[in-house]
């Protein structure tokens, strides 16, 4: 028996109702110094993503450790049980950098979680995480980025067989994992190459269920920038739109306000107003304005007052 549409969508309801509420975490990355400027950097701050959570005994639905800030996404747990996960993160954050003999300024490392409210507003966040790597470095796509969960959903490749217990670790080896103490952890949580899995301690096919099927899951991976760029700026994030995806934006954009479907045959006038509206809803560079619009460097500069 076929199941419909309305069908696949209720399930999907009921899914984000039975675990709600739903949470953001993230922190203002134009606030924060680089942090990861190491392969074992990142690797100790997906691992603490794991501490923290069997710390606050909150679900993680997805997350991505970026090179100077986090995205987090919770579930079924208060506003005050996020706060005791990041705060402990943050605070064993900065406990290793000193262990490393590295000061790290984290005064601008902070959050205010973010509720989201509807099984929509969870399923655009969860993707605009995952994407988030992809756009800020041309050398990964939205499923191969290694510091997150993107690349975990809708892949049954991910669930590796050649990890171990990190109980059953030796206690040099968790010890150095952990650069501290040796938290009291799961059984379920895997190590492998020095780093707990975020497919072992991430609730990956509780995500999952809120997508009607992985069509819909890559489909908004692919498209819908717009709506990521909403969440961006409601995130207080910064946009990094790909040419391809910007390109699309500034068609869409001619179309509907001057009918026409040639950005560069514009009359300068109209280029100009286009250029502010790149910058100010999509946060495009200067390179992308002038390559999309052909105007000349000084023209844009002087635009944006540089």
């Amino acid at each position: 028996m076929k199941i419909s549409f309305a069908q696949t969508e209720q399930y999907c309801s009921n899914t984000f109702s039975n675990n709600s509420p739903f949470w953001h975490i993230c922190t203002p990355g134009k606030l924060t110094e680089i942090l990861c400027e190491t392969i074992e950097d990142y690797k100790f701050c997906v691992t603490l993503i794991a501490i923290a959570a069997s710390y606050a005994k909150v679900k993680v639905i997805s997350f991505e450790v970026m090179s100077n800030h986090i995205h987090v996404l919770l579930a079924g747990c208060t506003r005050e049980d996020c706060l005791n996960f990041f705060n402990y993160y943050k605070a064993k954050l900065h406990r290793y950098y000193l262990s490393t003999g590295r000061y790290k300024n984290l005064a601008g490392f902070t959050t205010d979680p973010i509720p989201l409210p509807t099984l929509e507003s969870v399923r655009r966040e969860i993707v605009y995480i995952a994407r988030n790597g992809f756009l800020a470095s041309d050398k990964y796509l939205p499923y191969s980025y290694p510091w997150g969960t993107g690349s975990l959903y809708f892949n049954p490749m991910s669930y590796t067989t050649d990890a171990q217990s990190f109980c059953a670790s030796p206690s040099r080896e968790k010890q150095k994992m952990c650069h501290g103490r040796i938290p009291d952890l799961p059984d379920t949580f895997l190590v492998k190459d020095g780093m707990i899995l975020p497919q072992s301690f991430c609730c990956i096919k509780l995500g999952e269920a809120l997508f009607r099927s992985p069509h819909q899951y890559f489909s908004m991976v692919s498209k819908n920038y717009e709506a990521f760029s909403e969440v961006a700026k409601r995130l207080g994030d910064d946009i990094f739109l790909d040419d391809d995806d910007m390109f699309a934006v500034l068609l869409n954009m001619c179309r509907r306000k001057y009918n026409d479907s040639k950005p560069t045959l514009l009359p300068q006038r109209d280029k100009l107003d286009v250029a502010r509206l790149m910058k100010k809803d999509y946060n495009a560079s200067d390179g992308q304005i002038q390559r999309m619009l052909k105007l000349d460097r000084s023209v844009v500069e002087e635009l944006f007052g540089h």
